[in-house]
């Protein structure tokens, strides 16, 4: 029934400064963007994952996280610091299982960034 892949949906008010966030901030490759109908979607570190953007007049930021999975959280953390990404509080490390930091994009909506730490 469901086939592979994954779009998360977010509402922006200024769909170029979320791309610019997104591209040139995190590193994501733009799949598309319309800048006319304020609309724009990146294709994320996860294969067959994207995140797209409609600008919209009320902005409710969300409640849940999208994660992105990294190889060394202290190193993409130190990374993402260089390029301007501030971080809400420290890296919590949850014994045997993963690592996690929050932050937040430029509207507000919860991003996460996440290491396991269990063995496959």
């Amino acid at each position: 029934m469901f086939k592979s892949g994954l779009t998360v949906w977010y509402n922006v008010s200024n769909v170029k400064r979320t791309k610019k966030f997104y591209t040139e901030q995190l590193g994501f490759a733009l799949d598309f963007y319309d800048e006319e109908a304020g609309m724009a979607s990146v294709h994320t570190n996860t294969k067959d994952c994207y995140i797209g953007f409609s600008e919209a007049e009320q902005i409710v930021p969300t409640t849940s996280a999208t994660v992105f999975e990294v190889e060394d959280i202290k190193v993409a953390v130190e990374a993402l610091k260089e390029k301007g990404i501030t971080f809400s509080g420290e890296i919590t490390t949850i014994p045997g299982l993963v690592k996690l930091i929050t932050f937040k994009d430029p509207d507000g909506h919860d991003l996460e960034l996440s290491q396991t730490l269990m063995e496959a």
